[in-house]
């Protein structure tokens, strides 16, 4: 093939290819995406945002702690820094059920703060359009809606974003004696 017809023949597939294309859409148009870890505490699906969890762990062996409150289930070793581990389900004053083999620990730190929180199942990595998010919900009784800051509704659940790191700092996360 000669360098002239070799040229047309490129241009005639560029020509196609331009027919067949699909429009780029515009940069305002394009959709940013919220990612956060799922997991389920009793049947609320919950997300915290990427980045907030620093650690996803089996539940570890425990050692039990004298005078504190029913959520506190004690203190790990892992990796030789000591974590205190909290039900999370007990803290936020929901009805409390036995660990079972999906619980998982979630360590979140804040700082100088660290704490690992188990919850009943992790649901993986979500994504969802940020357009989707909805800041305002209805507040529970329990003491979930004090770190609830809004939710991404799913193919068929409402998953409510919750702040860990907020509960860390939380004066009633401080007060962990009983007698407090």
């Amino acid at each position: 093939m000669a360098y002239p017809e070799a040229f047309k023949t490129l241009q005639s597939y560029h020509a196609a290819a331009l027919e067949t294309a699909s429009v780029i859409p515009q940069e305002d148009s394009v959709q940013c995406h919220w990612q956060g870890l799922g997991f389920k505490v009793s049947d609320i699906c919950l997300l915290s945002e990427l980045g907030e969890v620093s650690e996803l762990m089996p539940v570890p062996r425990l050692t039990a702690l004298p005078n504190v409150k029913s959520w506190m289930m004690g203190i790990a070793s892992v990796r030789g820094r000591l974590i205190p581990v909290v039900n999370l389900m007990d803290y936020l004053q929901m009805p409390v059920t036995e660990p079972g083999t999906l619980c998982r620990v979630l360590v979140v730190e804040d700082g100088d703060m660290i704490a690992g929180f188990v919850v009943d199942q992790t649901l993986g990595i979500k994504y969802f359009r940020q357009d989707r998010f909805e800041p305002e919900v209805e507040k529970s009784a329990d003491g979930l809606g004090r770190y609830v800051t809004g939710r991404f509704t799913g193919q068929k659940q409402h998953f409510q974003v919750i702040q860990l790191k907020s509960i860390l700092r939380d004066q009633k996360f401080l007060a962990v004696g009983r007698d407090q």
